[in-house]
């Protein structure tokens, strides 16, 4: 198959300085969320889109929370949107090795935060869109692009959530790219490239047992604290029923193909009850993806907060605890809370603080089928399997409010040996190497097209 990448006349060196620079000016915006304030960036990607003749809508769902987008027009498919957020963490600057709102060019890659989360796919879409114009591609769909505010520290309010609540022509397209997968990995000897099709939904709580007050010199047995303290404990040596979801399912069984016939059993024992726990143990995984596969295969719950008391010597009436909850795909906040009564009793008293469903899109759709075309041309013989993640992203706001909307994570790049990109996310010296970048956006161009049409 010739890539479209290959089809049109694209000057690549030319891209590569492009959207490098355009990635290092992103960064140089400091988007730090909270507050925010990616009305900035927005302005910036407006007047971007502007130069190319795009006519680009700046939204603020607040003052300083800003939204861009943008719509190329193509065929009557359905259209495809291309979403990324601008936002960004906090730094420690003084942790870092060069200024982390710098957007250093140095040792082949581009420093700052944001470089992996996700001003680097905000920058790759926006080339892509610009060259799909630029070169009169001719597709059978609208391509629709966003960058938008707060997907790092709000519940929604000023994101792609806002912008369907209140404008959703902007970004109401049937299926999504975006942040989550796409990074390679290497399992006992072979390749893949990931596309994230799920990830947990959250259900966040707030615990509350009551008792009886009274004077620290006198102890009883209605001490609110310390019948907090015993519902909790089951929680730091129970697991929540075993929930692998279809995706879960297919990530270890392509994981397993090609491989040793007891190793490709482990990875399937993983998922059945009575062999997980012992199959997850020999697996050789390091103990960070251990615990994530373990998290995936099931709710989960974190004890993040305790409340109670002010005074050393009055036992209080009421004690708090605020729970960190994730749901595997597939589940409820109703089934999640039943499961979790059995852990923690019938007497504390418990408010959901905040819920948004798991996600979960098809691996066996037009969208999962064309990136696994692509790449089949890009990098002969490394297959593309689904993968998932215990955190979120945008998709969190877009589904509930769109239930058919498929979402898929794909942000192409080979991880640098030694640099493990994976682990720079929120952390100190954020970068990306500018060979990965032109890769993610040549990649992304041939996903665009392929889906849009172009043979």
């Amino acid at each position: 198959m010739i890539r479209p990448s290959e089809r049109f006349d694209i000057d690549w060196d030319k891209v590569s300085t492009e959207v490098t620079a355009l990635l290092q000016d992103l960064i140089r915006i400091d988007t730090t969320n909270p507050p925010g304030n990616e009305t900035l960036a927005a302005r910036f990607i407006a007047t971007y889109l502007e130069k190319d003749g795009l006519r680009p809508t700046l939204t603020e769902s607040a003052p300083g929370r800003g939204n861009v987008t943008t719509r190329l027009t193509g065929g009557n498919e359905a259209p495809l949107l291309l979403l990324g957020h601008t936002d960004v963490v906090a730094v420690e600057p003084h942790m870092w090795t060069q200024p982390p709102f710098s957007g250093a060019l140095h040792e082949g890659c581009v420093w700052g935060r944001g470089a992996l989360d996700m001003k680097n796919m905000v920058a790759a879409e926006l080339i892509v869109l610009l060259l799909l114009k630029r070169h009169k591609v001719p597709l059978d769909r609208d391509i629709l692009y966003a960058a938008t505010a707060d997907e790092e520290a709000g519940k929604g309010d000023h994101g792609p959530g806002w912008l369907l609540d209140h404008h959703p022509e902007q970004i109401d397209a049937p299926v999504i790219l975006t942040e989550g997968g796409g990074h390679d990995l290497s399992f006992e000897g072979k390749r893949f490239y990931t596309c994230q099709v799920g990830q947990k939904g959250i259900c966040r709580l707030r615990l509350t047992m009551r008792g009886s007050p009274g004077h620290g010199s006198v102890p009883h047995a209605d001490n609110a604290v310390t019948l907090l303290c015993a519902a909790l404990a089951p929680l730091a040596v129970e697991d929540l029923p075993l929930h692998p979801s279809a995706g879960l399912r297919l990530f270890l069984s392509r994981l397993g193909e090609g491989q040793d016939s007891l190793l490709a059993a482990d990875l399937l024992a993983v998922l059945d009850v009575d062999s997980s726990d012992a199959a997850l143990s020999r697996l050789p995984i390091d103990d960070k993806t251990r615990l994530s596969l373990r998290s995936l295969l099931r709710n989960s719950v974190s004890v993040t907060r305790l409340e109670a008391g002010s005074k050393i010597n009055v036992i209080p009436s009421e004690a708090t605890a605020w729970i960190d909850g994730r749901l595997a795909p597939g589940q409820t906040q109703e089934s999640f809370l039943q499961e979790l009564r059995v852990l923690i009793g019938d007497r504390v008293e418990v408010d959901v603080d905040q819920y948004s469903p798991p996600l979960e899109a098809s691996a066996d759709a037009p969208m999962f089928r064309c990136i696994e075309e692509v790449m089949a041309s890009v990098d002969p013989g490394v297959p593309v399997i689904p993968s998932l993640s215990t955190g979120g992203t945008d998709a969190k706001h877009i589904v509930p409010r769109r239930p058919q909307t498929q979402v898929y994570g794909f942000m192409p790049y080979r991880q640098s040996p030694g640099l493990e990109e994976e682990n720079l996310i929120h952390g100190h010296d954020e970068r990306t190497p500018v060979s990965e970048l032109l890769f993610a956006t040549r990649v992304l161009f041939d996903v665009v097209c392929r889906y849009g049409g172009v043979d």
